[in-house]
């Protein structure tokens, strides 16, 4: 594994290691707080973790599909 590669992977893993606490500090406000924005939040990151770790989504002809707001 060259530098590169070395640092891609170890910059994916920070990212997914901040997502997983974002996820639990915003799941924990949600369990206490009777808003229903945490729980909006707490699946937002889900989702965003779950896009990082597939590597992105793909369109029918194959090409990488960035995240529609």
């Amino acid at each position: 594994m060259d530098d590169y590669d070395a640092g891609k992977k170890f910059a994916q893993n920070k990212v997914l290691e901040l997502m997983d606490e974002v996820i639990e500090a915003y799941g924990s406000l949600y369990e206490t707080d009777i808003h229903s924005y945490n729980k909006q939040q707490v699946n937002a990151v889900k989702f965003m973790k779950s896009w990082v770790l597939s590597g992105g989504h793909e369109d029918e002809d194959g090409n990488r599909v960035c995240v529609v707001w």
